[in-house]
């Protein structure tokens, strides 16, 4: 990473979907099903297994809801010498209702009681709005989520202490988008270490994860496999990534398909997927449950994609966005009377301030490749402010 600290190219994904994800993707709650959903409970024996295999890098966040259970995993099979601390990498997310700077600590630490851990590998902003703070993941005032004045900049001047204070080692963001990154790094110390986002073969960010390489934030890819186990898998979709075949010639596909590809490798369709993702130089953080899966995911160094394997992966991309967050957008639009597909920030109708939006980028076509890059001047030598910026510098 850009601080010479170093991540696990692979890691395990713990998100098991719950009923809040309703209210995320805007999915009545009696469709989410619970059939093959990981449940918080069993994701101790999930981690353990895992470790097995030999897993070391390890996803979680509050929204998992599921920090205690990998936590009580992680420590067991550390006092039974299975692993040493240092050889792990665990990744857990500040949750929104945390956003104001005074509440940042406390969601960190929150995190670290769950998880049974005097510090993080990685501390990551789960995205770049805020809520009013509450206890509850998401709070509701007449029946809407209410949404905080928190400007994530002043957000991430704080997670900065927590680097200095020694609670993390590492920090980053996810589903920011370009101009909400661009605008962090203009009053940020330390860049972010990596940028977590929904990256596979039907969304291939490429204009997003070229601004993001081009100013040293490796990407880690969440849902590198379609996500087939999300409660609305089939409802949004019928291309399922995993099955991916020539038959779906009307999407205009290549004429080798992720299928075909398997084949010729003898290798599963997943580890096709997921040594893509090692091969442009991303980490990956695939969700499994069973032993033979996680096996499987794991055994991907020994086989290279030729180019032109690269090359017709590449050519599914057409924007297919598996997480919209659409429950949030509705709710936006209605506030703020705006089509915000087409604007990746609101204005904040308090003080009119930008506020961010969910990483809205490329939604319905594929990003260009090779995009053209404005130039960014690096952040260095910056006076920084105590957890504000006078407001000429917020927008």
């Amino acid at each position: 990473m850009n601080n010479g600290n170093e991540m696990p190219i692979l890691g395990l994904g713990t998100w098991g979907a719950t009923k809040d994800d309703a209210i995320i993707e805007n999915v009545e709650v009696d469709e989410v099903s619970d059939i093959g959903q990981t449940k918080p409970n069993e994701m101790d024996a999930v981690v353990a297994t895992a470790i097995d295999v030999g897993f070391r890098h390890i996803d979680t966040a509050p929204l998992h809801k599921n920090e205690k259970e990998i936590g009580a995993a992680l420590n067991k099979k550390i006092q039974e010498k299975k692993v040493e601390r240092n050889e792990l990498f665990i990744v857990s997310k500040l949750w929104n209702t945390f956003h104001e700077p005074d509440d940042v600590l406390c969601g960190c630490k929150k995190s670290l009681e769950k998880l049974g851990l005097d510090y993080l590998d990685m501390y990551l902003m789960h995205t770049p709005m805020g809520f009013e703070p509450s206890d509850d993941l998401f709070p509701i005032k007449k029946g809407k989520v209410s949404f905080s004045d928190a400007d994530y900049v002043c957000t991430w001047q704080v997670m900065e202490d927590l680097v200095k204070q020694g609670l993390c080692r590492n920090i980053g963001i996810s589903n920011f988008n370009i101009r909400q990154i661009a605008r962090l790094l203009k009053h940020a110390t330390i860049i972010p270490q990596t940028h977590q986002i929904e990256a596979h073969p039907y969304l291939m960010q490429t204009e997003l994860i070229s601004f993001c390489k081009y100013n040293d934030i490796c990407i880690t890819a969440y849902a590198p496999l379609g996500s087939p186990a999300r409660p609305w898998a089939a409802k949004d979709t019928e291309n399922v990534l995993l099955k991916n075949s020539t038959v779906s010639m009307r999407l205009h596909l290549s004429q080798q398909s992720v299928l075909d590809i398997a084949r010729r490798h003898e290798k599963t369709p997943a580890q096709i997927l997921l040594r893509y993702q090692v091969q442009l130089g991303h980490a990956a953080i695939p969700k499994s449950v069973t032993c033979e899966n996680m096996k499987n995911n794991f055994n991907i160094f020994d086989f290279e994609l030729h180019p032109e394997d690269m090359q017709n992966l590449d050519s599914l991309n057409y924007g297919m966005r598996l997480f919209r967050f659409s429950g949030m957008i509705i709710y936006l639009n209605k506030r703020f009377k705006r089509h915000l597909l087409l604007t990746p920030q609101v204005p904040n109708p308090k003080t009119g301030i930008s506020m961010p939006l969910f990483n809205l980028m490329v939604l319905a076509c594929p990003a260009p490749r090779d995009p053209h890059l404005p130039v960014l001047p690096r952040p260095s030598g910056m006076m920084k402010a105590k957890y504000y910026l006078p407001k000429k510098n917020l927008y």
